[in-house]
């Protein structure tokens, strides 16, 4: 892409001062010399203008004999990028150099025989499992609580990264003794370190294979030089592994090299001959920031610190080439592709993202979670993976739902807790066999999927159990995939493919390995193989335009005038590397490795760098840390903000640590539109019950009674307040149904009878395997329905006999019709009274007259139907359940005894949680005028209901009390857009 006019001419000044600021110091012959790039100008234009000197225009830029080392990726990918560029202006081609990290010069050519990552980890892991631990005792201080593969794949990652911070400095763990010298205080840990790594190569040895720290350390003193390359050139890389440096200067006998160090020459002090920052300088210099009160903010966390960034952006209508974006805080990336989004640009992250968390490797989890164990949860959580949604579509055939399929998924989940698949598929088997009540019905519709889908899903728990791995990993992938078709336009599809192709290879990997290492288990491999996968990088492709969102240290390479810094903070920048149980800093010191004080220097040196040529305009550094990380922990801001004058440094210090600035105006939230219900007619039957409901709330009856909304809890795990209940009434039903029973005294026949019932019901609806939480609740319902058995034999001897038991009734009031079963009708033998009871098996015992009213508050919306003066206080309905039970009773004709009509109270049948209250609790003082009141407020809510009166809602209702209370955070009112009109007219059509 052509750069603005503006920097391009920039970039030629740029050029001019190199040739007046850089020395060329090249000896004749071969060896190694520094040359210095002004850091007045930015870095990239002058790199290009040092390797194309002496290039006139005639020809290509022929640059194939370079070797160009630089400290990243992404600065090699910028450098090729300019040199084409400065090619082009020239109408002329470029062969690019041969362009590599350090690190690269000691990767040996691909060959057999060096061990692979996990081939390594794998060695590792077998000597950790087969040592004899009390003879490592200073690295085992203590056995582990299981010596399995997990724990000894953990250890193996710690020694391979161990490994590998000692290889930086051309050592292997066997040297570390040696250099740390005859004083080092935990030397016996180190000689057995030292052993255990003699055993790794003894175990990969036996693989015929050889270790790749090792094999890099020996490339390392007889590197190889790429063919045709007559020059080296080591570009602004102020951080090379001391072994890197140890492979150049090896080359340096073959060929020149040159080291250029992006500082002036006056600086060439500050350099060793590597142009690696000296701690000695850097660590105490005052650092030259410009514009520090303006230009340095401290922001409350990563959120704001990515929303500043995003309103600087904002104020570019054309970033690119005029604002850079740099992230030293990791939690800040995220955040800040999303509040570029917001202003309309498109973050890119030209380092890439690691797969783990991809749509595969959802599916990938899911799958071995289900080689694991067939819980129901690891049920739930495959059913809703997206491609394994398009397997069960293409498996079921075209008029498969996956939002069907889903809610039939939940209701198993809600009504029977299955622990297991096995269990759900039971209770699937049963609801589908046909029932000799056909009014009663199966649990599932005849056009279900739940039966087939979870029978699909066994069958893939099957082949991933079958087998090894990860040949039944193929296998399993291959049913869900098989049958899929993709194209290979689609981004997703082609996203797809080539996360495909990397688990693919991460399985080919794992089958060369198992062959060599002991076997570990499917579930271990599972892990293994997650692991590398999610591991794995991939790259997004970069859109026309967007910003990159570079590393700390990417940012010597990034020549925007205008460059905005995130995650100033220490332990970010600078680096710092704390608690490291094997390489603390007084060891790093000894051997030579990289310690907190070269990283200081390197991190002073780049802020330095960055900041020396956008003193004045058209450059301008904005540098941005926060206050607190995303989990709200403390944190500091960069030593390097306080390298400052001594003078200045009280200021500087009140700036840094004042309380956070607001980065932007936080509005409130507010919805972006209003919810519209769906409108249908009212209802002409409604169930007792469903009184209650309008009665609390006009709306929430309209969701739930009208249009059957429910909420629904994914992660249930316990009998909810319902369920507890039906389990009780159902043993309590089986007690009133059986004959033997209504006249029976003795509570301990009860007791059994009401047990062995519960125990009943537990099985058929719950199952025979029920996990913890259901177990402690129905040891409850015994210690309940124990406590229960005693009151209804005393009930009994008090003369109260069961009569009915789920009575259902009909009562027609007004124009609607309203259904409902009553628990029980008892009748005494002795008066020929009778008592309708409901059960209640809530925490605490209830009274029915408190059920069913209470007093009327002043900023309460209760609907004037429901307000009474009774006793000369102002009342209010909230239930109406036991009135009408009673009238139900007294309108029913065969319960009719012939002439005077005998008492006929109403009480709960409580069944607490302390069942030293569980009692029969009646309604004592319920009086005519109570029943006349509540026979016209059930009169006003059918007719309301007729009429279609669901409006306005409770704005009073606790969020435990609602179902839907997360869909109204600020109220019903201000959330929903409500025409009663519109109902009316649906029901007048």
């Amino acid at each position: 892409m052509r750069r603005p006019t503006s920097l391009r001419r920039r970039h030629q000044r740029a050029h001019h001062r190199l040739l007046v600021d850089s020395t060329a110091a090249q000896p004749a012959g071969h060896g190694r010399a520094r040359r210095f790039l002004s850091w007045d100008a930015p870095l990239l234009p002058q790199a290009v203008a040092l390797l194309a000197e002496g290039w006139t225009g005639d020809g290509p830029l022929d640059l194939s004999d370079l070797l160009v080392i630089v400290p990243t990726r992404q600065s090699g990918r910028r450098l090729r990028e300019a040199l084409a560029e400065h090619a082009a202006r020239k109408q002329a081609a470029v062969f690019p150099p041969k362009v590599m990290l350090p690190e690269a010069l000691m990767t040996p050519a691909p060959a057999a025989g060096v061990a692979t990552h996990l081939e390594s980890l794998l060695a590792w892991a077998d000597v950790f499992r087969s040592v004899a631990l009390d003879d490592f005792r200073d690295v085992f201080p203590v056995d582990p609580p299981a010596r399995n593969f997990a724990w000894a794949l953990r250890l193996a990652e710690e020694f391979v990264r161990l490994q590998r911070s000692l290889a930086e400095a051309g050592l292997q763990l066997r040297d570390a003794l040696s250099r740390a010298g005859s004083d080092f205080p935990e030397a016996e840990r180190w000689r057995q370190i030292s052993e255990l790594e003699t055993r790794h190569e003894q175990r990969l040895a036996s693989a015929g294979l050889i270790d790749a720290p090792a094999a890099r350390l020996r490339q390392a003193c007889t590197p190889e030089l790429p063919g045709g390359v007559r020059r080296i050139v080591m570009l602004a890389t102020p951080d090379p592994q001391p072994i890197a440096l140890q492979a150049l200067a090896a080359l340096a006998r073959a060929v020149p090299v040159e080291v250029a160090v992006y500082a002036p020459a006056a600086e060439a002090d500050a350099f060793d001959d590597w142009g690696r920052p000296r701690p000695e300088t850097w660590n105490t210099r005052t650092l030259t920031v410009p514009d520090v009160a303006q230009r340095v903010h401290l922001c409350l966390d990563p959120e704001a610190q990515a929303a500043r960034i995003a309103a600087l952006a904002a104020e570019y209508r054309e970033p690119e080439g005029r604002l850079g974006l740099g992230v030293a805080d990791s939690e800040v990336l995220p955040l800040l592709q999303g509040e570029l989004a917001e202003v309309r640009q498109v973050g890119f992250n030209p380092e890439g993202r690691a797969r783990l968390g991809d749509q595969l490797f959802q599916l990938l989890q899911n799958c071995a979670r289900l080689a694991r164990e067939e819980s129901f949860a690891t049920v739930q959580a495959l059913a809703r993976c997206p491609d394994f949604l398009e397997f069960l579509h293409g498996q079921l055939g075209p008029d498969f739902s996956a939002a069907r399929f889903l809610h039939e998924l939940d209701e198993l989940h809600t009504r029977h807790l299955p622990p297991t698949l096995t269990e759900a598929l039971q209770h699937v088997e049963r609801s589908e066999r046909p029932k000799p009540d056909v009014s009663s019905g199966p649990t599932h519709p005849a056009n279900s999927r739940i039966g087939p889908a979870l029978r699909l899903i066994a069958g893939l728990r099957a082949t991933l159990s079958r087998g090894d791995f990860p040949a039944n990993a193929q296998a399993a992938l291959a049913a869900v995939f098989g049958a899929r078709r993709f194209e290979s336009s689609r981004d997703e599809d082609a996203q797809l493919a080539e996360a495909a192709e990397t688990w693919s290879v991460v399985l080919q990997d794992i089958a060369a390995a198992a062959a060599r290492f002991t076997a570990a288990s499917n579930a271990d491999w599972w892990d293994v193989a997650l692991r590398l996968y999610g591991e794995n990088i991939c790259y997004d492709e970069k859109v026309a335009g967007a910003i990159e969102l570079q590393g700390w240290l990417e940012l010597l390479w990034e020549d925007a005038p205008h460059l905005v810094v995130a995650g100033l903070n220490d332990g970010r920048v600078p680096d710092a590397i704390v608690g490291d149980p094997f390489l603390p800093e007084s060891l790093r010191e000894r051997l030579g490795l990289k310690t907190n004080a070269t990283r200081f220097a390197r991190d002073a040196y780049l802020l330095q760098a960055i900041a020396a040529w956008r003193t004045g305009d058209p450059g301008r550094l904005d540098l941005l840390f926060g206050k607190t990380t995303v989990a709200g922990e403390p944190l500091r801001p960069s030593r390097l903000l306080l390298r400052c004058p001594d003078e200045e440094l009280p200021g500087r210090i009140r700036q840094l640590f004042r309380p956070a600035e607001s980065t932007h105006t936080t509005e409130s939230w507010r919805r972006a539109w209003r919810l519209q219900p769906r409108i249908v007619a009212p209802p002409t039957r409604i169930a007792v019950t469903a009184i209650r409901a309008w009665l609390a709330c006009p709306f929430r009856f309209y969701l739930s009674r009208v249009l059957r909304m429910e909420a629904v809890d994914p992660a249930k795990s316990e009998l909810d307040v319902f369920d507890f209940g039906t389990l009780c009434h159902a043993a309590l039903e089986a007690m009133g149904r059986e004959p033997a029973l209504r006249d029976e005294q003795d509570a301990p026949r009860l007791r059994e009878f009401l047990l062995a019932r519960l125990e009943l019901e537990a099985a058929r609806r719950f199952g025979r395997h029920l996990a913890l939480p259901l177990v402690v609740q129905l040891e409850s319902a015994r210690q309940r329905l124990s406590r229960a058995a005693e009151v209804q034999a005393l009930s009994r001897a008090e003369g109260w006999v069961i009569e009915h038991v789920e009575r259902p009734f009909e009562i027609t009031i007004g124009p609607l019709v309203v259904t409902g079963k009553i628990d029980r009708i008892d009748r005494h033998e002795r008066t020929g009274a009778r008592r309708v009871l409901d059960y209640k098996t809530s925490d605490r015992p209830v009274d029915p007259e408190q059920a069913h009213l209470r007093g009327w508050r002043r900023e309460e919306t209760a609907p004037a139907l429901a307000r009474f003066t009774y006793n000369a206080k102002e009342q209010v309905w909230t239930d109406l359940q036991l009135p009408l039970y009673r009238l139900a009773v007294q309108t029913d004709p065969t319960l009719a005894t012939g002439g005077e009509q005998p008492l006929l109270e109403c009480a709960y049948f409580n069944l607490p949680k302390a069942i030293g209250e569980t009692g029969i609790r009646p309604w004592t003082d319920y009086t005519r005028e109570l029943d006349d009141a509540a026979w016209r407020c059930a009169n006003g809510v059918a007719a309301a209901i007729h009429a279609g009166i669901f409006w306005p809602p409770n704005e009073t209702l606790r969020p435990e009390q609602d179902d839907f209370a997360t869909l109204f955070q600020h109220g019903v009112a201000d959330s929903v857009e409500w025409d009663g009109a519109a109902v009316g007219a649906v029901e007048g059509a």
